[in-house]
């Protein structure tokens, strides 16, 4: 999903009345910038300095038209912040103040058409000033555009952007209901719409009873046939468990795209429980999680963004997880949730993936079936979303990494994680966040991409 960048090169008009031969250099400059930011996104701009409110306001248009999904403020010489304070209010969007320059070292021979065109400096703190003073937030980036630092940061920041692009107006849907006394997990609608522009669909479960019905048996017996030729499958099925999985799966995956879902959340007690279903929906959820719907279990919204953002960074590839057991022996904990598992994070092939039945859960017509694997060693992030102390919400993260350490043979997906401290301090610095007993987890650093997510949002963010 490529980001709209509404790109101001700013400047000072006034200059042009005495040294007009500034304009055709300040030009070049900007173009130079331009040049360099479209390497991140698609570059919406004017083709003029902003440098007079005439100038902004021609700009804040056609953001507008285009619908930008970020400003980038470029520092081409001296600025000064009225030019487009008014117009920063009235187009709010994520924004970027770019203190460079044209030169990345100054000379000892600088004169002073040159030294005109190094000091945009000299205008940042009175708009970074204005942008404190009004509430707008702002991230401030500092360099030349040919260092790494600069480029480092744009990309974070612009991943950032792009999370709050795909969240907006994204869709989750709930199939159920929260799984009783899981109230850490309770939200508020109202307020998790406003703050996210996240949408919660509910899906009754006469709806789910529906779709079942009415999936074609050739259409089901050809995905159970597909899952045993992709997968080891375990030999002790019972009855029509498998085929029923397929059928679930199919229902589940039609009710989603029927309602257009980005992400959902699936209380499955109700599945397996009645009499005409009567299976798990472990193998409907990581079909759906690997098709693109970020899916989570025991009707957790909140965890279910969290794990749409995390996907966002990572082309999809996040899984609804929980801590299990402490091993405190070894400073680690056992992770896992169930039966389910992102089979987006394993191309075709990268990982031995076992279908066997489930373990646990005895349902009206069998249990169903599940995934089994052993998840890669590497470095990951963790992070859950959970109601702040008001009404508002909080961000919790914390960086860790899956071990080598084999699963333990409970029949579902199950894996050791280490974190960057000893796991009885994690766990009391963990406690303090208020943060919910599940998590979204992504292979991969994002700790300074979920901090910026909640600087845009205005959201409270707690790395642990």
């Amino acid at each position: 999903m490529d980001v709209k960048i509404g790109f101001m090169p700013l400047a000072h008009g006034t200059y042009w009345n005495f040294f007009p031969a500034h304009l055709e250099v300040a030009m070049a400059k900007s173009a130079a910038y331009r040049a360099f930011l479209s390497q991140f996104g698609t570059i919406v701009e004017t083709g003029k300095l902003i440098d007079c409110p005439a100038r902004s306001v021609e700009a804040r248009l056609l953001f507008q038209k285009e619908d930008v999904d970020v400003l980038v403020l470029a520092t081409v010489t001296y600025s000064t912040p009225d030019d487009i304070m008014l117009d920063l209010k009235r187009f709010p969007r994520p924004t970027i103040v770019w203190n460079t320059q044209a030169s990345s070292g100054i000379p000892d021979t600088m004169d002073f058409d040159a030294w005109m065109m190094e000091h945009g400096v000299t205008g940042v703190p009175g708009l970074t000033n204005m942008l404190q003073r009004q509430g707008i937030p702002y991230f401030l980036v500092s360099g030349h555009h040919t260092s790494a630092r600069v480029s480092r940061e744009l990309q974070v920041l612009l991943r950032a952007v792009r999370a709050v692009r795909t969240i907006w107006g994204s869709r989750i849907g709930v199939f159920g209901h929260l799984y009783p006394g899981m109230i850490d997990f309770g939200y508020d609608p109202a307020t998790f719409f406003t703050t996210f522009g996240v949408a919660t669909v509910e899906i009754l479960d006469s709806k789910v009873l529906q779709a079942f019905k009415a999936v074609d048996p050739g259409e089901a017996a050809a995905l159970e046939r597909g899952l045993r030729e992709r997968f080891e499958t375990d030999k002790d099925f019972e009855g029509e468990e498998l085929s029923r999985s397929a059928r679930l799966a199919l229902a589940m995956r039609r009710v989603a795209d029927e309602l257009g879902l980005d992400a959902a959340t699936v209380y499955c007690q109700a599945m397996w429980q009645h009499p005409e279903i009567g299976v798990v929906s472990c193998v409907g959820n990581s079909l759906m999680a690997e098709a693109g719907v970020f899916t989570t279990c025991e009707g957790d919204v909140p965890t279910a963004l969290s794990g749409l953002i995390l996907g966002s960074f990572c082309s999809g590839r996040s899984v609804f997880t929980e801590i299990w057991c402490n091993d405190f022996d070894n400073d680690q904990f056992l992770m896992g949730h169930s039966g389910m598992m992102n089979l987006k994070l394993f191309p075709e092939g990268s990982t031995p993936i076992r279908m066997s039945r489930h373990p646990w859960w005895n349902g009206c017509q069998g249990r169903g079936a599940c995934f089994q694997l052993q998840m890669p060693p590497g470095e990951v992030t963790l992070m859950g979303i959970c109601p702040g102390a008001t009404r508002g919400f909080r961000f919790v993260a914390t960086a860790a990494s899956v071990t080598e350490r084999a699963s333990v043979p409970l029949g579902a997906p199950n894996y050791f994680v280490r974190m960057n401290q000893p796991i009885a301090s994690f766990l009391e610095a963990f406690g303090r966040t208020g943060a919910a007993h599940h998590l979204s987890l992504a292979y991969g650093s994002w700790i300074p991409e979920i901090s910026a997510v909640a600087k845009i949002l205005g959201v409270e963010f707690v790395q642990v």
